[in-house]
């Protein structure tokens, strides 16, 4: 099932799709037609012990990449075509902000579900200095008391994004989980749930469409983002409450869900934050409660040196400074750590229904 329309979204004009199309255009050859040409160049320069295998250090691979006109060009068009991508959605949303912004007046004046902000919330600094993924503004961008433009950006770019590459444009994120849950245990029906991270809202709704009768929360630290998740839940009729708060430290009570989820907030957390997001699980969840946190299959043991660093890219250059933390971290262990017997919990490959990706999952169920 693709995402949903509703009201919340800035309507492309002529112009707009046409610079859309043409961004979309431009990332598929960088990534689908140099890169591997890219690698193939590198490959056959990087001296090989007896077995074959690669024997130069990450630091010696990445310092001969970086070093390299290719890599280098190639870099520059892939940071320009990210930008123009952003350009190319932002333009609309500049162009119906006041509207967007009403409609999401109009959502607090008589919601179905809810929305609390909290300006006194800890951020970690890495958050207000760092426009992620070279979102204009970042997760933290609020221009006062009705934006909304951090949400509407981050829907409308991860739309785009994802028709490029061809992810999530018939099973949302939401719905991997979900189905894998019923996989993983049949005859689970969760009465309280909570997204993590939840951005725009975009992987929060469903779980409020899927289970009817839930209650369904939801918390990031972006107020931005949560007024727009907070009017587009209302614009498609479903009841979600929407909090800000970090994901170490909720404030919600013990004991207090049967579901917690998050979709690629792993990726966005030091190795010590996407710990402490799995202990805060733990401590939520009621007995037999579950936890699934599904994220992009980067996962450097399965790599060679080189994949490694070209695949660090986006640490580099795209304001993704948790890459490399995702992609080394043992979620295996974070759980246990956490408090969940190391036979009740999942980490590993997850295919969606079509079969053309494969999304990496962390799951638990508490005793």
């Amino acid at each position: 099932m693709t995402e949903k329309e509703h009201e919340m979204l800035a309507v492309a004009e002529h112009d707009d799709a046409a610079r859309q199309r043409f961004v979309l255009a431009a990332k598929g050859y960088l990534n689908r037609q140099l890169v591997p040409r890219l690698h193939d160049a590198f490959d056959r320069q990087l001296s090989r012990d007896e077995s074959g295998a690669v024997s130069a250090s990450f630091d010696t691979v990445l310092d001969r990449v970086h070093s390299s006109s290719a890599y280098q060009a190639w870099s520059s068009l892939n940071v320009a075509a990210q930008n123009h991508m952003w350009e190319a959605v932002k333009r609309p949303v500049v162009r119906e902000q006041q509207r967007l912004e009403q409609g999401f007046s109009a959502a607090s004046a008589a919601p179905r579900g809810s929305l609390t902000l909290n300006a006194d919330i800890e951020v970690p600094d890495v958050m207000r200095s760092v426009d992620v993924h070279l979102q204009p503004g970042g997760y933290m961008l609020d221009q006062g008391p009705n934006d909304i433009q951090a949400g509407a950006l981050y829907e409308a770019g991860g739309r785009l994004y994802s028709q490029g590459i061809g992810v999530g444009t018939r099973e949302t994120k939401a719905e991997i989980v979900i189905r894998f849950l019923s996989e993983w245990r049949p005859g689970f029906y969760p009465g309280r749930i909570l997204d993590m991270a939840c951005s725009a809202g975009q992987s929060s709704t469903p779980y409020a469409a899927h289970f009817a009768d839930a209650d369904v929360h939801a918390v990031d630290i972006g107020p931005g983002l949560l007024r727009y998740a907070h009017a587009r839940a209302e614009a498609l009729g479903v009841t979600v409450h929407f909090h800000q708060a970090n994901v170490e430290s909720t404030g919600f009570d013990d004991a207090s869900f049967d579901l917690v989820v998050s979709h690629n907030a792993m990726h966005e957390l030091s190795q010590a934050a996407q710990a402490g997001m799995m202990a805060e699980c733990y401590r939520l969840l009621r007995p037999g409660g579950v936890c699934i946190h599904l994220d992009v299959p980067l996962r450097f043991e399965h790599l060679s040196t080189l994949q490694q660093v070209l695949y660090s890219w986006d640490e580099f250059f795209n304001n993704e400074p948790f890459w490399s933390a995702y992609a080394t971290n043992d979620a295996q262990t974070m759980l246990v750590d956490a408090g969940f017997a190391a036979a009740d919990v999942f980490v590993g490959p997850f295919e969606q229904a079509d079969k053309t990706f494969s999304w990496h999952l962390a799951a638990g169920q508490k005793p």
